[in-house]
């Protein structure tokens, strides 16, 4: 059992006491005398024991001794009281250091206990310096969080003024060196108000110790510790455990957070509807899980990006909603970078880029990220994903991550919204196709191809012809409607063997292999139905030679069939009227087709402002050659009275067989005065026509819109009257128009 300091210090002075009394000599009172002293020294310093050792001598001075006994003694008191205050020190420093030691022990396993409790990092991060101030008396906490560009930023508690302090070298080279980093004593630029040390003589300087929490070796914060006086070796041990199970628990909160975003996402994403709804649902959570202020989702359709969804704060919105409907086509820039080269692109100082849109480097945008939402077989970025925010943040990996799970959603979701869209598309084509007249399908399948087939910006969509290929319908300015191909010339611009097309099998073409100008990669699809061609669909980049690539061709051969079943359709919806609309035994158009097309082309002549004049002609000695040489010559008169006319119509006219020994010929921009002339030509070319011992002529009467009649039924009558009176040799009763109001 130890005896306490204050027992000892008052039990030796009675054994002097005791000593004096029986009269024995000072040898006998100095070990107790020495103990006096030293114990003082050792509990109250080296002063008290000098001065207690030379009040220790006086004392002796009782006893009989010799003058050489009494220094001795002297120096004997002197130095046990020397020695105990050494030993004093050393024990009450190694005390001090258990109880940081016992202290740090408290604080590890208490944190240990406490790190599980948190749901999220930055709950965890905010609490740390209170959590750890209330167990580490006599200490200051700074936690410190990466900004970017190898900058840090004091995470703000009540009461910090964070903008006056800047990270020590201590701290920096945490940031970037595995383990802890400390110092004996900081720099001369900070001064730091410490806590009171309680029961310890103030510190004289303030130093520091700093540890980096890293998750999946990314540096997430660095935890700066500050106190009076320098490190323990174990000290410096525990602060690295107690890290590292921050450091831990952080990835694991860092998993749990990842997890259940992307659980979240993928949950929205399953429900939306269409790809402007996909798109919504990503900005919606992608922007507050990066700490971004505005976003949108771009599509490449026709040279330029065009936005399917964007979020943007109240105030920019004026100025970057513009930007988001439709970003002109730029061989450079961070957003067409992404599209061209499909790989994402980083900036934490985007001002200082030297391709930038003036309209974000005006509003102070920092930080951006432009990423490509990668479709199936797409080797370009044809939807960019693009992030950004007016502060500089750092693109650390962890960001990136959570920017690559929900991508990798969003592609996901998207590519099953945009091929509904085409097959929807395709769809109804084919349900309204027989709606419209056979053009205006074309040009509507035309468009719907430019508009669904990655890369192209326009087009355009030839139909078999015969032996050639029209241009029923373009789209943009790169090809001329007004021209026909042959065969073989479209089988040299499509540069594969005829089997290729035949097989419908599509080609691309890049700048380089393309003589004509003005396009970057064309791609051609024929178009096949029963190894026979019946159309080819040509589509072009007019600015990138990379366009094209295996998604476009995936895309466009969804087009093969139902343009292979419409021109089927539609050709044969056209025989089916030309066969209704001709007359069997001539092959010109019947009584049928000249109602429809006198009165559509009397509109059109009223719309457009132009002439029109209608011929009516009957034939003379058409009966002797009925009665008396029979119907089958007949027939043959007929038809050659047909091949006549065929032979004398110029571009444009019509002619129809009106009936029996009746037609009627249809001349557009044709004004009355040269009606004579064009009657005068028919007449007579039919005047050459003999069957037998007969020679056929023609009663021909005419009337031209508007001078004659302004409608239809009524430049019909007209001439019809002055064919009639031209046959009976009657004088022209009809030379003025009747009053059209009474017809």
């Amino acid at each position: 059992m130890a005896l306490p300091y204050p027992v000892i210090l008052v039990i030796s002075p009675v054994a002097v006491g005791v000593v004096y009394a029986l009269r024995l000599d000072g040898i006998y009172a100095l070990p107790w005398l020495m103990f006096f002293t030293a114990t003082a020294s050792s509990v109250y310093g080296l002063g008290v024991g000098l001065t207690l050792a030379l009040g220790s001598v006086g004392v002796l001075g009782l006893f009989r001794s010799s003058p050489q006994d009494y220094l001795v003694m002297g120096i004997i008191l002197s130095l046990s009281a020397y020695l105990a205050d050494q030993i004093g020190r050393s024990l009450r420093r190694a005390h001090h250091k258990a109880r940081q030691l016992t202290q740090l022990q408290g604080v590890f396993m208490q944190g240990l206990e406490v790190l599980p409790r948190f749901l999220n990092r930055e709950q965890l991060l905010r609490q740390l310096p209170t959590m750890l101030a209330q167990l580490l008396h006599g200490s200051l906490l700074r936690i410190w969080i990466p900004s970017g560009a190898g900058q840090l930023t004091l995470l703000e508690n009540p009461g910090t003024a964070s903008s006056e302090i800047s990270p020590s070298p201590v701290v920096q080279r945490a940031l970037q060196e595995p383990g802890p980093t400390w110092s004996e004593e900081m720099g001369i630029g900070e001064k730091v108000a410490l806590p009171t040390w309680l029961g310890f003589p103030a510190p004289t300087g303030p130093y520091e110790l700093a540890v980096a929490l890293r998750v999946r070796n990314e540096t997430v914060a660095v935890l700066q510790f500050l106190r009076g006086e320098g490190w323990q070796k174990q000290e410096i041990e525990l602060f690295s455990r107690l890290a590292l199970a921050m450091s831990r628990q952080l990835e694991q909160l860092h998993d749990l957070e990842l997890r259940r975003l992307l659980l979240k996402v993928a949950d929205h994403l399953t429900s939306a509807s269409d790809k402007r709804k996909v798109a919504e649902v990503a900005l919606r959570y992608l922007l507050p899980a990066l700490d971004m202020e505005a976003g949108v989702v771009l599509q490449y359709r026709r040279g330029t990006l065009r936005g399917l969804a964007w979020r943007f704060p109240r105030e920019l919105r004026p100025q970057l909603t513009p930007l988001a409907r439709k970003l002109p086509y730029r061989e450079q820039g961070l957003v067409w970078q992404t599209y061209h080269t499909g790989t994402a692109q980083f900036t934490e100082n985007y001002s200082s880029l030297p391709e930038v849109i003036p309209e974000l480097k005006q509003l102070g945008f920092e930080t951006l990220v432009a990423y490509p939402v990668h479709t199936r077989d797409a080797m370009k970025g044809r939807v960019v994903l693009v992030l950004g925010t007016r502060r500089r943040i750092a693109w650390t990996p962890s960001k990136q991550e959570i920017l690559l799970g929900i991508e990798r959603l969003l592609s996901s979701a998207l590519e099953r919204a945009l091929l509904e869209e085409l097959h929807k598309r395709i769809n109804r084509l084919l349900t309204e196709a027989w709606s419209y007249p056979s053009r205006q399908v074309y040009r509507h399948i035309l468009e719907a191809a430019v508009d669904l087939v990655p890369g192209s910006d326009a087009g355009s969509l030839w139909v078999r012809d015969g032996n050639e290929f029209a241009c029923e319908a373009a789209v943009g300015s790169v090809w001329d409607c007004g021209q026909r191909w042959s065969e073989a010339t479209f089988q040299t611009w499509y540069a594969y063997d005829k089997s290729m097309a035949s097989r419908g099998r599509p080609r691309i073409l890049r700048r380089d292999q393309l003589v004509s100008e003005g396009r970057g990669a064309n791609l051609c699809l024929p178009v096949s139905h029963q190894g026979r061609v019946l159309a080819y669909m040509n589509l072009d980049s007019l600015h990138d030679s990379e366009a094209f690539a295996e998604d476009s061709l995936a895309t466009v051969q969804l087009f093969a069939t139902p343009i292979a079943t419409l021109v089927h359709e539609i050709q044969s919806r056209a025989a089916l009227e030309k066969a209704a609309l001709t007359d069997g035994l001539t092959g010109l158009y019947n009584r049928r087709a000249f109602d429809l097309r006198l009165k559509e082309e009397c509109e059109r002549a009223a719309r457009y402002q132009y002439p029109l004049t209608l011929l009516v002609l009957d034939l003379k000695n058409f009966k002797p050659i009925n009665d008396r040489l029979g119907h089958s010559m007949g027939d043959q008169a007929l038809i050659a009275v047909a091949r006549t006319l065929s032979q004398t119509q110029r571009a444009g006219d019509m002619i129809f067989r009106w009936g029996g020994d009746e037609f009627a010929l249809l001349l557009p921009q044709t004004p009355k005065e040269a009606a004579a002339v064009v009657s005068n030509r028919i007449l007579e070319a039919i005047s050459s026509i003999c069957i037998g011992d007969y020679c056929l002529s023609a009663n021909i009467g005419y009337a031209s819109f508007p001078v004659d009649a302004q409608s239809a039924e009524v430049l019909l009558q007209i001439a019809d009257q002055r064919m009639y009176a031209n046959k009976n040799k009657i004088p022209d009763v009809a030379t003025a128009p009747p009053d059209e109001s009474n017809q």
